[in-house]
């Protein structure tokens, strides 16, 4: 890859079309060598990215990459949209086919659909916004999309972190729900809107409390519990107020990293001084708890009927649906 194709496909992320490799000096027969040579890799018609940028990345970031070729290959006619506009906005992906590539016509109303890519009809005033150069729809947009096509629990991850993160607003979520009214998906857009919550912290967090929703619980995020004399004891993932059960995701990421150590033994601390709730773990709960599970409702009795507080613990660690 020659200087000026280098520094323009870093400029996008590691994505760039044929025309950009043209304008770069190259021909077909040149690019074409490029991609044989391992220098560069294919992503769809007249779109390509940075084999080795593309090999060192996340599925996340690969999707992003794809993304971003894509839509620079109709120059300016699409927003990259859905849960491909999420990849870009760095907001969590749970749920969706990233061999999958979404975008929306910026003008207007006319959808296609093609292997590894659906093209939507435009929204209208407003829903584009430029990120790292690359024409994508708003975040909640994004979100609602997510939704529409993937289902609750993908909107709902995404929408937890925007809401948290500030890339979205509830207005803002409210508003285009309102101009989707029409849309034969939009009840799953209207339940994320109804469940998003920008107190969960993480993916595991937002996807606990799904689950504790299903099974029929009210679960409140980010509880502090504190001594009768008013110290803090800790904060906890979520409470179950009537039930009077704590309920915490260990996912395995909360420990990576270099100050996994020490944030283990902050955790340890912690627990140490809540060691008077009833703790329920995965061996418990039989890991994945599907609605209904008579399980639940027997750790639910058997906290309940307890003089001593209560700890319900779900290491799940992502493994529920």
């Amino acid at each position: 890859m020659n200087d000026l194709l280098a520094t323009l496909s870093a400029a996008h992320f590691g994505a760039f079309t044929a025309h950009d490799a043209y304008d770069c000096g190259y021909n077909r027969e040149s690019l074409s060598q490029l991609v044989r040579s391992g220098r560069a890799l294919r992503v769809g018609p007249s779109a390509y990215v940075d084999r080795n940028r593309y090999a060192a990345a996340s599925p996340e970031r690969q999707h992003e990459m794809t993304t971003r070729a894509v839509v620079r290959t109709f120059d300016g006619r699409v927003y990259a949209s859905h849960y491909s506009a999420l990849t870009l906005m760095s907001l969590p992906i749970f749920g969706a086919p990233l061999d999958h590539i979404h975008v929306t016509r910026t003008a207007d109303s006319l959808s296609r659909r093609r292997p590894g890519l659906s093209i939507h009809t435009a929204y209208g005033p407003g829903a584009g916004l430029l990120i790292g150069r690359t024409p994508s729809v708003t975040a909640a947009l994004a979100i609602l999309g997510a939704a529409m096509t993937c289902g609750i629990e993908t909107g709902v991850v995404a929408a937890d972190a925007a809401l948290a993160n500030g890339k979205a607003k509830m207005d803002d979520l409210q508003t285009w729900l309102g101009r989707l009214s029409r849309h034969p998906k939009v009840t799953h857009a209207r339940q994320v809107v109804q469940l998003a919550d920008a107190r969960s912290e993480s993916v595991g967090e937002s996807r606990t409390r799904l689950l504790l929703n299903a099974i029929g619980f009210r679960p409140t995020p980010q509880v502090e519990i504190r001594h009768p004399q008013g110290r803090l004891v800790g904060r906890v993932d979520f409470l179950l107020e009537r039930e009077r059960i704590i309920v915490e995701f260990d996912g395995l990421l909360k420990y990576a990293g270099a100050d996994g150590r020490e944030a283990l033994a902050a955790e340890k601390s912690r627990e140490d001084r809540l060691r008077a709730w009833l703790r329920v773990r995965e061996a418990d709960v039989g890991g994945s708890v599907p609605a209904g599970d008579g399980r639940t409702s027997d750790a639910t009795g058997r906290c309940t009927g307890s003089r001593s507080a209560r700890h319900l613990s779900t290491d799940l660690a992502g493994q529920y649906t």
